[in-house]
Parts: structure tokens; C-alpha cells; sequence
């Protein structure tokens, strides 16, 4: 089993490595909806630490369709005027 000191040593190290890497597990995806980081930190010397990232977006065409709805509509309205 791994020492107090340890399990701290490996939370330290799983905190650096999401400082480390925070640009790339933001990801670069347009309609970012929410991301979520998790690390586990295990009692057992046979396991490792392990950093679980999950990043959601919506899909492009959706916002993108809704937006040119959207404006067309609003063209529209300033027509009938």
C-alpha cells in the first residue's frame, strides 16, 4: 500500500500534469458546451494514478443552422416594415 506521503506526492503530480496540459485538455472545439476532469488516486501500489477527461460540444451545423434561422427571420421582420 502506498504511504500518505506518497498518495499526496501522486495528488501533487496528477494536479501539475492538468496544469501542465490545461490548453490541450481544453481542446480547440468551436461550440464547447462543458468539460469535466477527474483523477483517481488508488491505495493499492499495483495501480497507478489515472487523469479521465471528458469535453462535450454541440455539434457545429446545429448552432450554426439556428443562427442563419435566426437572422433570416430577423430580415424578414425588417422587410415589413
Amino acid at each position: 500500500m502506498y504511504t500518505r506521503k506518497e498518495l499526496i506526492e501522486q495528488i501533487e503530480q496528477c494536479g501539475q500534469s492538468i496544469i501542465d496540459n490545461a490548453e490541450s485538455i481544453l481542446g480547440d472545439e468551436r461550440y464547447f458546451s462543458h468539460l469535466q476532469v477527474d483523477f483517481q488516486i488508488f491505495r493499492s501500489t499495483s495501480q497507478i494514478p489515472c487523469i479521465e477527461i471528458t469535453r462535450a460540444f454541440i455539434p457545429e451545423q446545429q448552432i450554426e443552422d439556428k443562427a442563419t434561422y435566426l437572422e433570416l427571420k430577423q430580415r424578414k421582420r425588417g422587410n415589413k416594415k
